[in-house]
């Protein structure tokens, strides 16, 4: 409600009112550089905005605590903008990132359930022993959707899914994501 985002004196938007419903899809468009991906950091809980209030799956986060924060935070999936791919780890270990991080799920359920993460974007168990540079710009995109929803989020951003990719695959990613929303959305 009433988001006004600053940097210095540059003004990227001001009193942006949005409200996203269970269940939702919505798109937000813009051209470069006009505050799409801070306006999606913003509702994700990785930037904090100059005024105004965000609330995410029931909590006004300026209201929490750090801690509380970040507890909010592991219900959020997000998708960055070019894939975010650590180019050090796995496919794999890419996607199971955030549940060793954030659980203290054992090894081997960590993997059974990256798998099924890179299984539900349509990449198999092979395509985990790759690395991030040895991927197409499609792969990376699904690699970067099954780590997004490793941790089963209940909000899931996606900045820009599509860029970079040709309009076939950009299609089929679109329809990935509707499936997988289907198929996942209780």
């Amino acid at each position: 409600s009433n988001l006004t985002m600053r940097f210095g004196d540059r003004l990227v938007h001001q009193d942006i009112d949005l409200a996203v419903r269970k269940g939702e899809t919505l798109a937000i468009v813009g051209g470069s550089g006009s505050g799409k991906t801070t306006l999606l950091r913003e509702m994700a809980l990785l930037l904090q905005p100059t005024s105004g209030s965000v609330r995410v799956l029931g909590n006004t986060i300026g209201d929490l605590q750090a801690a509380h924060t970040l507890s909010v935070r592991r219900h959020i999936g997000v998708l960055f903008q070019n894939g975010a791919l650590f180019g050090g780890l796995s496919v794999l270990e890419n996607v199971a990132f955030p549940l060793r991080e954030h659980t203290r799920l054992g090894g081997a359920l960590v993997r059974e359930i990256a798998n099924l993460k890179l299984a539900l974007v349509g990449l198999s168990a092979a395509d985990g022993l790759l690395f991030p540079n040895q991927l197409s710009g499609g792969m990376r995109k699904r690699v970067a959707l099954a780590r997004a929803i490793a941790m089963d989020p209940a909000l899931l951003f996606l900045d820009e899914p599509t860029s970079g990719l040709d309009p076939l695959s950009a299609d089929a990613f679109d329809e990935l994501v509707l499936d997988l929303k289907a198929a996942l959305d209780p």
